[in-house]
């Protein structure tokens, strides 16, 4: 059985601060291991269509990103998500809306090669519009951690 084409996408802008939260754990995670050939670490600022270009061939997807939610649980909390787990496919107004489950979809309607397995690490933040480049302590005591997860996971 030929090895599992992997990608470990970390989702995020760093200079809006907790939201950078998949860039910093990416980088993380390439500090601490080199790697290995099956194995793709990548940070993206981006979402929508374009991450079709990212995700295209894959069989495994591994997306970390920020989230906020109305739930009570404090900044720095993780779940673990699904693409099930995002809602129903959304009709979007524009492509730079697309959402990563309409995103999957869209590249599988396509005939884009679509990974048949994603799991999501979202990281539960408090804002996302002040300008800086480090995170909160609650979400920044996630990273190393969450690297090592993630590491053990694909290993």
């Amino acid at each position: 059985m030929a090895s599992q084409k992997i990608l470990v996408l970390g989702l995020g802008n760093t200079i809006l601060g907790d939201d950078g939260i998949g860039i910093y754990v990416v980088r993380e995670i390439r500090r601490k291991w080199a790697g290995r050939p099956s194995v793709e670490v990548v940070e993206a600022s981006l979402g929508g269509m374009v991450l079709l270009d990212l995700i295209t061939g894959f069989d495994k997807v591994i997306v970390i990103d920020a989230i906020m939610t109305d739930d009570p649980k404090p900044a720095g909390f993780l779940y673990e998500l699904s693409l099930d787990d995002l809602g129903e496919i959304v009709q979007p107004y524009a492509s730079h809306a697309l959402d990563l489950k309409t995103t999957i979809e869209l590249g599988k309607r396509l005939g884009y090669a679509m990974p048949s397995a994603v799991r999501i690490y979202a990281v539960k933040i408090e804002e996302n519009t002040t300008f800086r480049e480090e995170l909160t302590p609650p979400v920044g005591d996630v990273v190393a951690g969450l690297a090592d997860r993630v590491i053990a996971e694909v290993s």
